[in-house]
């Protein structure tokens, strides 16, 4: 019988399942040099999981902001050092609070959606995923039909309460993986981790819920949106191409009638049929 070979060392592996990796990258850093694990992830609730080798252990501490979990950190290892279970819940305690600076130094004011620079940096990262990885990433873009007049009509504050509105609704709408932007006045992006049919269909469910929404002091404002979906693989390789793929299909939603949905050539959505 031939000696069992022995374990290949492990090679430090820090990674993040989360578009917003590198703004945890020394908070990683350090659960790796002082409990001992060879892989730490912090998976963001409504993530992909990230495949981790079978053979190690698992440590975890839960992601508690404002008494909502948000996601688990995990360290995975061989040999953990003593109490690295505790160390290990007072690195969530750090993960949460970054994650509530990262939020405040990166949403717009009105809106509470992503400013554009920080939503276009989560694009790119999550674009490189899927150029890496495979994991699916789709944009919708959208904007407010008809916006100039409401504000004509009935004054800007009556349409930034409009702006606030819909963002709020949309924000409800998506899992915790996905992102709003605000990418200029009543234009806004949507991120999500999805592939060209379920991000088509996430587009008709929010188109759906816009034109139904209604201001409570202003009942007599109605307002539509029109939408275009592109997909990484389907329609573009890089982020500026997504980018530019889903413009021209917005563009397209408003020039054949507004109030409605474009994405890929010859496909359809689900929702629109109920």
């Amino acid at each position: 019988m031939s000696e069992p070979s022995s374990p290949k060392p492990l090679r430090p592996l820090l990674s993040v399942t989360n578009p917003m990796s590198s703004q945890y990258d020394t908070i990683l850093y350090l659960v790796r040099q002082t409990t001992g694990a060879a892989l730490v992830q912090i998976q963001i609730d409504g993530m992909p999981p990230e495949p981790v080798p079978a053979d190690l252990q698992c440590l975890q501490a839960p992601l508690i902001h404002q008494g909502q979990r948000i996601g688990v950190l995990r360290a995975y290892g061989r040999d953990f050092v003593d109490g690295a279970a505790h160390l290990l819940a007072g690195f969530a305690v750090l993960v949460v609070e970054q994650h509530a600076l990262w939020s405040v130094a990166q949403l717009d004011m009105l809106t509470g959606a992503m400013t554009r620079r920080a939503f276009m940096s989560e694009l790119g990262n999550a674009v490189a995923t899927w150029s890496r990885s495979g994991t699916p990433c789709s944009l919708i873009s959208f904007d407010l039909d008809h916006f100039k007049a409401i504000n004509d009509t009935y004054g800007h504050g009556a349409g930034d309460k409009v702006l606030r509105t819909v963002a709020r609704m949309v924000r409800s709408e998506l899992r915790p993986c996905d992102r709003l932007g605000r990418l200029g006045g009543e234009e806004f992006g949507v991120l999500v981790i999805a592939d060209a049919s379920a991000a088509l269909d996430i587009a008709e469910r929010l188109r759906a819920m816009v034109e139904g929404t209604s201001l409570r002091d202003h009942p007599e404002i109605t307002f539509t949106s029109s939408f275009g979906v592109a997909t990484c693989g389907e329609a573009a390789e890089t982020r500026d191409a997504l980018i530019a793929a889903s413009d021209a299909r917005l563009y397209e939603a408003k020039t054949s009638g507004r109030n409605r949905v474009v994405g890929a050539p010859g496909l359809v959505s689900a929702a629109a049929f109920g």
